[in-house]
């Protein structure tokens, strides 16, 4: 049972309990223990392995949660959820699944509709028994269909990225110890930093090719977290992990390595054009190297590949067929892509004072760790009730607590009063001009009003964009991977207000936001735009996301110029 299955296992306790009338507290417990446990940077199966009381350091993690979280991991089941859902209607927790449905009105269709899963729900609404119940209208009822049809288009099948990258890296960990093993390393659209995945591709040499595929395979099939095997070969097996996704393992020969992981990493379209391309020059590419004739000339690395090619090294975050096989024949080299070494601070994070998990000092101190020069503080506005957004009397106060603390600080790194202020839906900013003139860092975001018509929302987020005070305009489409749409506006309106008057444009780096995509990045880059990377912590462990984000970036070509916190302070302020 992995992070994922646990919080899942934990949301949908804290569901049952909330539609079964329980206790808040209990029933926040569970939620905010399974937010948690989703953002937890580690693998709780190695931390159990490890140690178990290593869990008590986890914030919000209580003794029964931690008992729960042993229990999981070790039975890959919870007693308590089993029993739970014996009773329990299945559909009714497929319907929290949808947008703006939370338990009160999953508990009203209930016990009014006697509505028990989403077919019914939608079938209920076409027939306008929806708009009778309290509270509800014929507006509520046409939002529910919008949400039963959204929910329709999103993919089960894919997983976010940060799951991907935990099972990935935990595999090859593990394939390392493997004595026959040679080389190994993921390819796919994980390597191309994609925000799902669908299946996760390892290629990996031996030691003895003669003797060591049978091993290496054997080796493959007995990873504690597997779940089925779906086929087991001499140069390729695949197996599906307890988490739902699939791995297949390709073993090749030493000389054809590069070759390989060229292959398995590009999509297809890129790999396409490279065999158009290598036709033309009287050549032959495939995963096993290069060839003129029956004579293999390159395949042992990647960049001897391209450069047969005629090609400068491709970095596997753009092989996607998007026009960087033209770019590379034309300039023979590629700019210098941002890094995540690069980035000097993180703009976007929250503390106490709204619904973070750490104090501001504790914060500075994990953003020490990271090497950062500066961060900025940017909890929430007070319109954000359900996060303990701040008025001005708590921005007045957590001012003070930062200007002590940059004193305690000083020469170690400097913290900027900010603030995460929501646009309200006339396109006004939630707190006046008095307030924001004040802080350092003034973000804006959409959390409310998100299913206003395409034209009023345009006009929305531009009236917030061109307030003075404005600086940052976060997670601009406001979509949630594989949970909720994008906003619907005229994006390139939007990045045109940006550009006219100085708004940077976030990349949210959680990797259930990833937004902007790296298709908006382009575009925006195009029409001269400046970016932002931000983490959007609410704890320490998730400042680990930036490397989400930075793979956005170079999916997106930017450069270190591009972002404004890959520089230090004084360009970032003078860029304002």
């Amino acid at each position: 049972m992995d992070n994922k299955g646990i919080a899942a296992i934990f949301e949908e306790i804290g569901n049952m309990l909330d539609i079964n009338g329980a206790d808040f507290f209990r029933v926040n417990a569970y939620r905010k223990g399974a937010l948690t446990i989703g953002n937890f940077p580690l693998d709780l199966r190695q931390v159990v392995e490890r140690n178990p009381q290593e869990l008590d350091s986890i914030p919000g993690i209580g003794k029964a949660l931690k008992e729960k979280i042993i229990e999981l991991v070790r039975t890959g089941k919870c007693q308590e959820h089993e029993k739970m859902k014996k009773n329990f209607p299945p559909g009714l927790l497929e319907m929290m699944n949808l947008r703006g449905v939370g338990p009160k009105k999953i508990k009203l269709f209930y016990s009014r509709l006697k509505i028990t899963n989403i077919k019914q729900l939608k079938e209920a609404a076409e027939k306008h028994k929806l708009r009778g119940l309290e509270k509800m209208g014929e507006k509520s009822e046409n939002e529910i269909l919008k949400a039963i049809e959204e929910l329709g288009r999103f993919s089960s099948n894919r997983h976010l990225i940060d799951e991907a990258l935990q099972e990935a890296e935990s595999f090859i960990g593990y394939l390392r110890k493997c004595s026959e093993i040679k080389q190994v390393q993921y390819a796919g659209s994980l390597r191309r930093w994609q925000e799902t995945i669908g299946d996760i591709d390892i290629i990996a040499t031996v030691k003895d090719p003669k003797k060591s595929h049978a091993k290496v395979m054997d080796y493959f099939v007995k990873y504690k977290e597997i779940l089925n095997i779906l086929s087991v070969g001499d140069t390729k097996s695949s197996v599906v992990l307890q988490s739902g996704i699939q791995v297949d393992l390709r073993v090749v020969a030493e000389e054809s390595f590069g070759a390989a992981l060229h292959y398995f990493t590009g999509d297809k379209n890129h790999n396409i054009h490279i065999r158009d391309l290598a036709k033309k020059q009287g050549l032959k590419v495939n995963e096993y190297g290069v060839f003129k004739g029956e004579k293999m000339i390159a395949g042992k690395g990647e960049e001897e590949v391209l450069k047969t090619l005629g090609l400068p090294f491709i970095i596997p975050e753009i092989r996607e067929d998007d026009g960087e096989i033209d770019f590379g024949l034309k300039h023979k080299k590629f700019p210098e892509f941002i890094e995540l070494k690069d980035i000097k601070a993180d703009l976007h994070s929250h503390t106490k004072y709204s619904d973070g998990k750490n104090s501001i000092e504790e914060m500075a101190k994990a953003f020490m760790a990271c090497g950062y020069e500066y961060f900025a503080v940017t909890d929430h506005s007070s319109v954000m009730g359900v996060t303990g957004g701040m008025g001005t009397k708590e921005i007045k106060s957590q001012g003070e607590e930062i200007d002590k603390l940059n004193k305690k600080l000083k020469g170690r790194i400097r913290i900027l009063k900010g603030c995460e202020v929501d646009i309200l839906k006339n396109g006004d900013l939630d707190f006046n001009d008095e307030v924001l003139k004040k802080l350092d860092v003034v973000i804006i975001s959409a959390h409310m009003f998100n299913r206003l018509p395409a034209e009023d929302q345009t006009k929305r987020l531009i009236a917030a964009v061109e307030n003075p005070y404005s600086m940052i305009l976060a997670h601009p489409t406001g979509r949630l991977i594989n949970k909720r749409a994008e906003m619907e506006f005229d994006m390139e309106k939007v990045i045109e207000a940006c550009v006219q008057n100085k708004v940077a444009l976030e990349i949210n780096a959680n990797p259930n936001r990833l937004d902007l995509t790296d298709k908006y990045v382009r575009i925006a880059k195009a029409k001269g735009a400046k970016f932002v990377i931000n983490t959007d912590s609410h704890s320490p462990d998730h400042l680990e996301y930036m490397k989400y984000g930075v793979g956005i970036a170079r999916r997106g070509w930017l450069t270190k110029d591009d972002v404004l916190n890959a520089g230090n302070f004084s360009r970032f302020d003078s860029w304002f």
